[in-house]
């Protein structure tokens, strides 16, 4: 079984109410966090504000991404997966999930493009990624500048995170 194939099956049990039993690994993240999404469904998200960075300029590390694992955002993001039928959510596209996160976290979805790539970031960064997706896993990572980038189809971040943009919002449902 593949991570998104794991993935799905574990966001389909949470939706039915399928409780996790004991973990060997919990707390992964914080004391007290919310089980739900073990394997996150905007897993890459690529989205700084989550806490989630890239290690090593090849892994999406979602090891400061407390984001989802907030009990209130893992029963926000449960209302909101549950208004799609099970089979919308297993046959949708990363971008289908990352709107949906987007969403959640700024009340819109902020995608501009940049050439013939998308991006969340109007950052004045003098390094950026160009991230290149099969299905939901990274197939390839570019680094550059944003104008020479931007020529490709992908998703362009900012090698480092905004400063003012890190963390996410106090309350995560701000609009």
């Amino acid at each position: 079984m593949n991570l998104r194939e794991r993935t799905l099956k574990e966001l389909f049990q949470t939706l039915s109410g399928i409780e996790k039993k004991e973990c060997e690994y919990y707390p992964c993240h914080f004391d007290g966090q919310d089980c739900s999404f073990c394997f996150c469904p905007f897993y890459p998200c690529l989205i700084y504000e989550t806490g989630g960075e890239f290690k090593d300029d090849r892994v999406w590390s979602c090891v400061n991404c407390h984001y989802i694992h907030k009990k209130e955002v893992a029963d926000e993001i449960k209302l909101e997966l549950l208004s799609y039928p099970f089979q919308i959510l297993a046959e949708e596209d990363w971008f289908f999930y990352n709107e949906i996160l987007q969403n959640l976290l700024f009340g819109e979805v902020r995608w501009k493009k940049s050439g013939k790539a998308l991006t969340l970031y109007d950052e004045n960064s003098e390094e950026w990624y160009l991230i290149k997706l099969r299905g939901f896993e990274i197939e390839r990572i570019e680094r550059g500048k944003r104008e020479e980038l931007s020529q490709y189809e992908g998703i362009l971040i900012p090698k480092q995170p905004p400063s003012f943009q890190r963390q996410a919002p106090a309350h995560p449902f701000q609009r």
